[in-house]
């Protein structure tokens, strides 16, 4: 690798580039040695130098500013000083006061003058001249600019308007003719008696103002002058406290000095020590200065660094791959403000890669930018962000995974139980007929309640296969007739249309016959597909049709006369948790999730779904799916062996629950087997080992030792039944047994409430070699109670329908007590006690309660005691409820009377 050294830090002596494989290494120079401690020390000293500068700038710019002040008011003070000594200086005072004397004396004269005019050989001119001259003494008092601030008071400028005006009325009469004068002298020398008051009161209060005046022209002249007394004192404080001040920065600056000398000591060993690598960089981008963390980090121990470019040691991703960093590209991200966290790769010198991260800053040295970079190997931070990120991402996708699962599952439930509903209503509707016929009711309606059945079953397997959720969609093809299918969910539907005031029909016009694939998928998506052709149709038309295309795909479209939809919901129809804008504001229930499974499930079909609409004109959905044709089942195979008789066996039912035990006794003797009873497997093992049976049946978990234990006992000892044919008897729902442990020991696995065709299919494959799968995934059927009514006679079926309720009604109170109360470990008789009420409730049709006593169960064994106590109180709360249902379903006298009469 070349030296791409920058122009301006080339040095004559050679050096060994970052590329080179050489051994020879070369001893450090001592410009080497001391470049940290250079750099380190000249930036602290032009660290201190700038602080002190800028503290220095700072003192000097306040003291000067306040001089500069006090010297604007001073010199404002002596400007005002100067002009008061002017006034006083050329005040016209004096002479107002001598004119306001003059003007008595005058008036005092003119009245005189008129007495003395009495003598007639006394010459009228000299009243004439007197007159004249207080004439023009008045008109100066009034008009004169410079006697007006003596007459600022109100009232003594009314008086002297009043005295001037009366005196100047007075001419009139002087400029008449001498006898005329004469004769008014009398007039004249009265109305200068009446004045005298007037005048003596102007020139008395003329006086007083102008004492007024002169007393404000003082204070004044005092204020200025305390005022600049005092701006001379702050001016004078401030150019002591200046001089104090230089000499207090000169002390500090001694003092920061010797500590600066102190920390850049400290300063140089942090930099040559820290664990972190720290390189300096000029303006260009190339190292000034890098500290032996970063030479080793880099693997340069033994080379100077200094003058090659940063790029060398530091890269980004590019568009094509990894582009060197440049000095440019560091000084704009700290001047943008991005100076932490910023990630690079870093390169070594033998050309390994490992991610860094840097903190970067701008500063000077020698007033020349530089940026300082500190660099951190994060090789092992970033594989613990590596790993953490992705078991975040896998865990938050499997959290949304299966909460979106579960309420998929959920909504798409009520689908088959409208279908359900809907057929009993129908079934309620024709036996109130009287011309009703059982058995035609049974032909007409069971099969539609069986397959709605189905599909509900199917449904709450995926809800029990939860943990299976991330796998996706599970497929189970096999042969099924599709014409039958459809039939079922128009079938399914017809309560539901006629509720509506719909018609409903299928408009194919060649059957599809037997196909092959997932009857239980397809089923789930048209009768989703239906359902909501039904929820948005009222006296209106649905149709279904098949027709099948090309090759082995099979289109199905349905048609309805609904509402419709627009163009932007059309678009979005097939998203998870999307309503119409009909759909809300016609409060249509739904969660916006069935369409999304329909979507899901065709896509794992290897099919197709699509919509066409118009909005108010009504919508017609398609479903393209692969359904090659297949031969139709024998009469040999599914339903038909139903119907073979089968063979009476002896058989042993160990059962620690009574009501269980009764059933499965029952189910088994109306098929003609004989039945023996056990109620724990300690019993059942004695009774294994004395008797021959065809069959055993062992419920899992039971009080002194369970069916496990007792199948290990059974098969272990030489006895009549160490090869018979063992199945367990379990409410557990999947996933709640250990399944490989029942595998090696058990034949089969059925869960509660019995199934009685897997019931059969187990007795028959103790005789003729039928194959049985080893474990049978069968979860509750929804028409327990509706089997248990229909397989044993009203009476025992009321008797134990109240035993239950009693047992319930007592049980769940102390059942909720127990698991409330706080407790470190596990209780097991709790646990033992809320597995005998789950097993009892699943023959009730009590699925819920069964599936949270069930959970309760095994959260107690596994020590989760709140866990436990939240589903007990689930459970209880839904108690009531169920309770309801049951004394509702059980047969009254009055059904007992009618099936006796029909019997």
């Amino acid at each position: 690798m070349t030296d791409d050294k920058a122009p301006a830090t080339q040095q004559t002596e050679p050096r060994e580039t970052f590329g080179t494989d050489s051994g020879t290494r070369r001893s450090e120079t001592p410009a080497t040695k001391v470049s940290s401690a250079g750099f380190t020390n000249a930036r602290i000293d032009e660290l201190s130098r700038i602080s002190l500068q800028n503290r220095f700038l700072v003192r000097v710019v306040f003291l000067g500013a306040i001089i500069a002040i006090t010297a604007v008011v001073v010199g404002y003070l002596l400007t005002d000083v100067r002009a008061k000594l002017a006034e006083l200086t050329s005040s016209p005072q004096d002479n107002v006061q001598w004119t306001l004397a003059q003007f008595e004396v005058e008036y005092l004269q003119f009245a005189l003058e008129l007495e003395s005019a009495q003598n007639e050989t006394v010459p009228l001119d000299d009243v004439r001249q007197r007159y004249d001259i207080l004439y023009s003494r008045t008109q100066t008092l009034t008009d004169s600019q410079i006697y007006r601030a003596a007459f600022r008071e109100p009232a003594l400028k009314a008086e002297l308007t009043v005295l001037a005006r009366r005196l100047f009325a007075m001419a009139d009469l002087i400029d008449q003719t001498d006898a005329d004068l004469r004769a008014s002298l009398p007039v004249l020398r009265d109305e200068m008696d009446n004045l005298r008051p007037l005048t003596r009161s102007v020139m008395t209060q003329g006086n007083h103002q102008l004492s007024i005046q002169s007393d404000e022209a003082r204070k004044d002249m005092v204020q200025v002058l305390s005022r600049l007394v005092i701006a001379a004192t702050v001016l004078l404080i401030t150019l002591v406290a200046m001089a104090f001040s230089f000499r207090r920065m000169a002390q500090t600056s001694d003092a920061r000095l010797r500590e600066n000398l102190a920390t850049s000591a400290r300063l140089e060993t942090i930099f040559s020590t820290s664990r972190d690598a720290i390189a300096v960089l000029d303006s260009a981008g190339c190292i000034v200065n890098l500290n032996r963390s970063g030479s080793e980090m880099f693997g340069l121990k033994d080379f100077d660094v200094r003058g090659r470019r940063i790029g060398r040691l530091l890269t980004r991703r590019g568009d094509d791959g990894f582009v060197p960093i440049t000095g440019r590209e560091l000084f704009e991200a700290a001047a943008s403000g991005r100076k932490t966290g910023i990630r690079l790769t870093g390169r070594r010198r033998d050309g390994s890669e490992f991610p860094v991260e840097i903190t970067i800053d701008i500063s000077t040295r020698e007033r020349t930018p530089i940026c300082v970079c500190v660099i951190r190997d994060i090789v092992h931070q970033a594989a613990a962000e590596f790993a953490l990120k992705e078991s975040r991402d896998k865990a938050r996708a499997g959290e949304r995974a299966k909460a979106r699962f579960l309420g998929v599952i959920s909504h798409e439930m009520r689908t088959p139980l409208n279908g359900i509903l809907g057929t009993i209503d129908l079934i309620k509707e024709e036996a109130s007929k009287p011309d009703a016929r059982a058995s035609e009711l049974c032909d007409t309606y069971l099969p539609v309640l069986q397959s709605s059945s189905r599909n509900l079953l199917t449904l709450v397997n995926d809800v029990l296969d939860l943990t299976q959720i991330e796998s996706g969609v599970r497929v189970m093809p096999r042969p099924f007739d599709a014409d039958a299918l459809i039939e079922g969910l128009i079938a399914a539907e017809m309560g539901r249309a006629r509720a509506q005031n719909n018609t409903i029909e299928v408009t194919s016009e060649a059957p599809i016959g037997w196909v092959h694939g997932d009857p239980d998928r397809l089923r789930q998506v048209l009768g989703n597909i239906l359902a909501n052709a039904m929820k948005f149709t009222r006296d209106g038309s649905v149709s279904i049709d098949a027709v099948r295309l090309d090759g082995d795909e099979v289109e199905f479209q349905i048609v309805d006369t609904g509402i419709g939809m627009s163009d932007a919901d059309r678009e979005r129809i097939f998203e998870d948790f999307f309503r119409t804008n009909a759909a809300v504001h016609g409060q249509i229930q739904g969660t916006g999730l069935g369409l999304g499974i329909a979507r899901n499930i065709i896509d794992a079909l290897g099919g197709e779904i699509g919509v066409e609409s118009e909005e108010g004109e009504g919508s017609l959905f398609w479903v393209r799916v692969p359904l090659p044709p297949t031969a139709a089942e024998m009469p040999g195979q599914a339903v038909a062996i139903a119907d073979e008789t089968v063979t009476p066996c002896n058989i042993l039912v160990v059962e620690d629950n009574a009501t269980n035990r009764f059933i499965a006794r029952r189910l088994l003797e109306n098929d003609g087997h004989k039945v023996t009873e056990a109620i724990d497997g300690a019993e059942g093992v004695a009774a294994a080992l004395k008797d021959a049976y065809d069959l055993i049946l062992l419920d899992i978990s039971m009080p002194v030792m369970d069916g496990i234990a007792a199948a290990q006992e059974i098969r272990r000892q030489p006895g009549p039944n160490q090869t018979s044919r063992l199945v367990a008897l379990t409410a557990h729902i999947e996933g709640g047994l250990d399944n490989q442990r029942t595998a090696r020991i058990m034949d089969a696995v059925l869960h509660k409430p019995l199934d009685r065709e897997e019931l059969r299919r187990q007795i028959r494959a103790c005789h003729d070699n039928h194959t049985v799968p080893g474990l049978v995934s069968m979860t509750p059927p929804r028409n327990a109670l509706d089997d248990l009514l229909d397989t044993i006679d009203p009476e025992t079926a009321r008797r134990l329908i109240d035993g239950f309720i009693t047992e319930a009604d007592a049980k769940l109170p102390d059942l909720l007590t127990r698991a409330t109360t706080p407790r470190e470990t596990s209780d097991i008789p709790l646990a033992n006690d809320l597995h005998a009420l789950a097993g009892a409730a699943t023959n009730f049709g009590a699925s819920e309660m069964h599936l949270l006593l069930i959970r309760a169960e095994a959260s107690e064994r596994e020590g989760q005691t709140s866990t436990t106590a939240d589903l007990v109180e689930e459970a209880a709360a839904l108690w009531p409820d169920r309770r309801a249902i049951l004394i509702e379903a059980r047969p009254d006298a009055a059904s007992l009377t009618a099936r006796s009469d029909r019997a």
